[in-house]
């Protein structure tokens, strides 16, 4: 399996197949998401064809900080699914955040039924009022020595 960023133009002209109709649903919502830097799409892969895919929403600060992220699609192809495909992307996209000092991740409203919502609580993220979110935790740094 590879996971891996996907560019708008692969969205609009590889992965707009009539074949896969579960992709085309998911396509149709990633061209909604805005342009980057102010949205990643992620793309699991397994022998060159698509096995889920995950849209990030980012909101960077004045500065260039990235204060949140939020989970705003996820999809995984359904002869696929419950194989920890739709996890593994979320723990990508929890280490772009990392990465990019950002603390928290969101899960947009019409996401937090996916996986019927079993698997959430799995992955560490919590409801409250403003919905799915997961603190993230410092970094391990680890050394070669």
């Amino acid at each position: 399996m590879k996971i891996r960023q996907l560019a708008r133009h692969e969205l609009r002209a590889e992965y707009s197949r009539p074949d896969l109709t579960w992709l085309q649903a998911l396509c149709l919502r990633l061209r909604d998401l805005p342009p980057h830097p102010h949205s990643r799409v992620l793309i699991a892969e397994e022998g060159g064809n698509p096995r889920a895919l995950l849209g990030l929403r980012l909101y960077w600060d004045g500065g260039g900080s990235l204060r949140r992220v939020t989970i705003a699609v996820l999809g995984v192809d359904p002869e696929h699914n419950r194989q920890g495909i739709g996890s593994r992307l979320v723990r990508f996209a929890e280490g772009i955040a990392r990465i990019n000092g950002c603390s928290r991740v969101d899960v947009a409203p019409d996401v937090e039924g996916w996986a019927d919502g079993r698997c959430w609580p799995g992955l560490g993220y919590d409801g409250t009022d403003d919905g799915l979110q997961k603190v993230l935790g410092s970094p391990v740094r680890r050394t070669c020595a």
